[in-house]
């Protein structure tokens, strides 16, 4: 967060520039002391003087994002940076962008301050967060390996670099970068161990491994999702549920556990509540077609059928063996009175119903592992 001392600058509109200092002043000392509404205020009223002081309009953007007004902190930042190119206001605007949900954005934002300044650590780091959060895992891996290399004993480093080889299933080459720096009984490695697991489907085990992290680090990122993860394989529905509201507590825009506990609440029958969560998980990777089903799923027992069928048709498109999609787009149709669509659909979900039973991988439930991590054919396109 930048909150500076600020000196206005010379050319003021016919606002008194005594007033405009002693407000600018009281500003500074109600955003230092914690009252953001009150500097947020105070900041607008001198920007009506001042609207070209792009460090005023910067602190006004730190006090909106403080009060988790991400949208609002990120346009002021944006201006801002039209009169102040600084590169902390752009971090500080990649950060806004990231914890608003728009991760994409907050990439493209932190790979311009890593151009600028290659060795700027805080820049590569957050750029790596979003990379993993956007399930681009190689990119990730790619962009860390230079840093990696040239400083072994790097736990951030290590951690994310590890966390991207483990989602590639590169489960050796993990193992060697975690162990230079996660040798101790740390939250970090007990988590690290217990994604080892969750990618072998070693559920037991990799539960008892995150129960450790958890103990050890309650707010560590990505324990109670993995945890939450775990017991949904488990079939311990509301353990699992707790996991991904604890993890949304501490970060809102989570892309899986928006999906997975929207998931769950559709099931239940809460299309309302889960609704919430899968609009939350769009706004991260909106072409996700594990949540383009969910959200065609949901939009159908809503009764909000164009969206629907824009969604479920998309998926069934891009992957035509799912299943639960066939059957989703059978329900759909029937209800739009297309019975041809309707009976040719639900003839299909029947065979691949009938095919999945006969190899024994996929019953009758929603199986969203067919789908997550996988985009549809637009998000591919230049």
């Amino acid at each position: 967060m930048l909150v500076l001392t600020l000196v206005l600058p010379p050319a003021a509109p016919p606002v008194g520039a005594q007033d405009a200092e002693a407000l600018l002043s009281r500003a500074v000392v109600l955003h230092q002391s914690g009252d953001l509404e009150g500097a947020a205020a105070l900041y607008v009223q001198v920007l009506r003087a001042y609207p070209g002081a792009g460090r005023i309009r910067s602190n006004l953007g730190a006090a909106y994002a403080g009060l988790g007004r991400y949208d609002e902190a990120v346009a002021e930042y944006r201006r801002a940076l039209q009169t102040e190119p600084d590169p902390a206001i752009r971090k500080n605007l990649a950060l806004a962008l990231q914890k608003g949900g728009r991760i994409r954005e907050a990439a493209d934002e932190a790979a311009l301050l890593l151009q600028a300044d290659p060795g700027n650590r805080d820049a590569l780091l957050l750029l790596a967060d979003c990379r993993l959060r956007l399930g681009e895992s190689q990119a990730a891996v790619d962009l860390l390996a230079p840093s990696a290399a040239a400083e072994p004993d790097d736990k951030a480093v290590a951690f994310l670099m590890g966390t991207a080889l483990l989602e590639l299933g590169r489960a050796g080459d993990a193992q060697v970068v975690m162990d230079r720096v996660f040798r101790d009984d740390s939250p970090q490695a007990h988590l690290l161990m217990g994604l080892v697991h969750t990618k072998k489907q070693d559920w037991p085990a990799a539960r008892a491994e995150l129960e450790k992290a958890r103990r050890g680090d309650p707010a560590l990122t990505g324990v109670n999702f993995l945890l939450g993860q775990a017991l949904l394989k488990e079939m311990d529905w509301a353990g699992a549920r707790a996991g991904f509201e604890a993890e949304l507590r501490g970060d809102p825009n989570h892309f899986e556990s928006n999906l997975l506990l929207g998931n769950l609440l559709r099931e239940e029958g809460q299309t309302g509540r889960a609704l919430e969560f899968l609009e939350r998980a769009a706004r991260v990777r909106p072409d996700d077609l594990a949540l383009q089903f969910s959200m065609g799923a949901a939009c159908l027992a809503a009764g909000r059928f164009d969206e629907a069928r824009a969604l479920l048709e998309r998926v069934a498109a891009a992957a035509p063996q799912h299943q639960p999609t066939q059957a989703q787009l059978a329900v759909l149709y029937s209800r739009l009175g297309e019975k041809d669509l309707a009976a040719s659909a639900r003839a299909r979900a029947g065979v691949l119903q009938k095919e999945a039973e006969a190899r024994s991988i996929q019953g009758a439930g929603e199986v969203m592992r067919d789908l997550i991590g996988k985009s549809s054919p637009e998000a591919e396109r230049p």
